[in-house]
């Protein structure tokens, strides 16, 4: 699984990746990505969407982003979480594994590690 937490803060993105987005959930990834080979020149912004359908032959994507509404969300063409706890806990369950990787992106992250106690 891939989890990602994002605020989105800006909404969905450019005009130009939401039509990329929008061909991407309405053709479906096969034919998504034989649409863009079948061209001559890439459209702006359409090189993420192609990024997102390789990324999800790693896993299922999903995506915590509370400032999307439905309808922005419904065009991500990916598994909406509401709360990034339970999805980890679930993606352990499904994999059975405990094992994760958290890969922060922007200037002013630092990440850090908590322990868990033994009772949570």
């Amino acid at each position: 699984d891939v989890i990602i937490a994002s605020e989105c803060s800006e909404g969905l993105g450019s005009p130009e990746f939401i039509a990329a987005q929008r061909r991407l959930v309405t053709l479906g990834a096969d034919v998504f990505v034989e649409s863009l080979l079948s061209k001559r020149h890439a459209e702006i912004d359409e090189w993420q969407s192609q990024l997102q359908v390789k990324a999800e032959h790693a896993g299922v994507i999903h995506l915590y982003a509370p400032r999307l509404d439905a309808q922005q969300h419904a065009l991500t063409g990916v598994e909406r979480v509401e709360d990034i706890a339970t999805a980890i806990d679930l993606s352990f369950q499904r994999h059975g594994s405990r094992r994760l990787a958290v890969i922060p992106e922007g200037p002013y992250l630092v990440p850090h590690v908590r322990r868990a106690l033994a009772n949570d």
